[in-house]
């Protein structure tokens, strides 16, 4: 982990305090992409496999998370919600995982930065994917709105 993902960590940290309690660290930010590490005990179930919950709850965070990081880099503000989401649930989660958050096409993220500049309010949409023993286990797609 960069010093970039550790800043961007501490700060996901103090804003959200519940997302100390997933499990999770960012692993990587790349241009269009987030990365998130999760730990499986602090998120098993009553059947050792991941809760559901949890799994969406480290989607809707991690797909969060590349989101805000790009407003910040932008240096835009404003106030980022997630409006609406789906999940798809394939696998049982049985060990520890991943979470890649990345936005629907490249075009995307200057689109909503244009719409954001003249408008004063922007939606993306931000897919994202648990990953576990080499495999996709879920799949999301959230709708976050940036506004003043």
């Amino acid at each position: 982990m960069s010093q970039r993902e550790q800043n961007f960590e501490e700060t996901l940290f103090q804003r959200i305090p519940q997302t100390k309690n997933l499990g999770i660290h960012i692993a990587k930010m790349e241009e269009h992409q987030l990365t998130a590490h999760g730990d499986f005990l602090p998120n098993k179930n009553h059947l050792d496999i991941v809760f559901g919950g949890s799994i969406a709850a480290i989607s809707i965070t991690t797909a969060w998370a590349l989101v805000q990081s790009k407003i910040e880099q932008a240096g835009l503000k404003g106030s980022l919600v997630i409006k609406r989401q789906e999940i798809d649930y394939l696998l049982p989660v049985k060990t520890d995982f991943e979470c890649v958050a990345s936005f629907q096409s490249a075009d995307d993220w200057d689109s909503f930065k244009k719409t954001y500049q003249e408008k004063g309010r922007a939606k993306i949409i931000v897919m994202a994917q648990m990953i576990s023993e080499a495999k996709v286990t879920s799949r999301f797609q959230g709708v976050f709105v940036l506004y003043q």
